[in-house]
């Protein structure tokens, strides 16, 4: 009789690979539900997209007083932007692409997290002379909040109430999130 014992290698190979494919997906799935546990509540995502304040969210508005335009704000960069309380607020311009501006950094807009809600592919730029800003704050966060409607399509007749938004958390390096959706 002779019995025939698998070689200890091959096994081990297939334990591998398969805890190696097990640890990616855990790692994936660690990642999409830290995005989702991270993401703005609705009603800060609402209250940014409809300028009014919802269920338990406070807003202040922004007063837009004079604005900076500065050629050379970062390499590449041109910078459109409003002081608010000593702090720069506003948008940047450049070849590699546009990004949101407070307190001295850039946020590419490119890079910003899109909300599930959210129908545009594109991140639209900022018009900074154009657009509602605001301080959100919900349940001890705050973010800045940019809102405007679609260029072009937007600013007249029933397209009015296609509008997108920009939401910064604003504790240490926060996230950038873009969304958009209909008012009323």
């Amino acid at each position: 009789m002779h019995r025939h014992f698998p070689d200890k290698s091959d096994s081990l190979c297939r334990h591998q690979r398969k805890g190696k494919s097990t640890r990616q997906l855990s790692l994936l799935l660690w990642m999409v539900s830290l995005t989702a546990l991270a993401a703005p509540p609705e009603d800060v995502v609402k209250s940014c997209l409809f300028s009014t304040a919802r269920n338990g969210v406070s807003r202040t508005e922004i007063e837009a007083g004079s604005f900076h335009l500065q050629d050379d704000y970062q390499p590449g960069y041109q910078a459109e932007y409003l002081l608010y309380g000593g702090v720069e607020i506003g948008s940047a311009h450049s070849r590699r692409g546009d990004a949101l501006l407070y307190r001295g950094r850039l946020y590419p807009l490119r890079r910003a997290a899109k909300l599930p809600q959210t129908r545009s592919r594109e991140r639209p730029a900022i018009q900074v002379a154009l657009a509602e800003w605001s301080w959100i704050q919900k349940k001890g966060k705050q973010y800045l909040c940019v809102s405007d409607q679609f260029d072009g399509i937007g600013r007249s007749g029933s397209f009015q109430k296609a509008r997108f938004g920009y939401l910064l958390e604003t504790w240490r390096h926060g996230t950038l999130y873009f969304f958009d959706g209909l008012v009323d």
